[in-house]
């Protein structure tokens, strides 16, 4: 019976393969920089909104990209836009929720997740009180 004849390593192709693996850890250390480079995002500032309306305690103010409500423990606002695909909400009053239009996620008005095919709460944004001195109201720092 015959062996199959057994591939021998000689010398040239061992530095051969070696050159080539060789080449390959060059090109990946000196390509990191640029994908780096291509995966690099400009840290947005945040964006201040000054609403000049003063709310009741319970009230409500829809605004383009957030809710503002004022409760017994002080002002908060959520984000209006859907976790899922990113459509506008809708506050609905008399059953105290966030729905979106597009795939009815529903949210609770702390943006909690309630149902619907987003996975994820809603964006809390930080409320400040502007003082009665400079006019009052509120800045919703998104």
């Amino acid at each position: 019976m015959l062996k199959p004849q057994e591939k021998k390593l000689d010398r040239r192709s061992f530095l051969t393969q070696g050159r080539n693996y060789l080449t390959l850890v060059i090109v990946a250390v000196l390509s990191y920089p640029f994908f780096r480079f291509l995966q690099f995002k400009v840290p947005t500032l945040p964006v201040r909104h000054r609403v000049s309306k003063s709310l009741l305690p319970g009230g409500v103010l829809q605004e383009r990209d957030f809710i503002l409500f004022e409760g017994d423990d002080g002002p908060w606002a959520v984000s209006r836009r859907c976790t899922h695909l990113g459509c506008r909400l809708n506050y609905l009053e008399k059953e105290d929720k966030l729905v979106c239009p597009c795939h009815q996620s529903k949210f609770s008005k702390n943006g909690k997740r309630l149902a619907g095919p987003a996975r994820d709460d809603l964006d809390v944004f930080k409320v400040e009180l502007i003082p009665e001195k400079e006019g009052s109201g509120y800045v919703v720092i998104i």
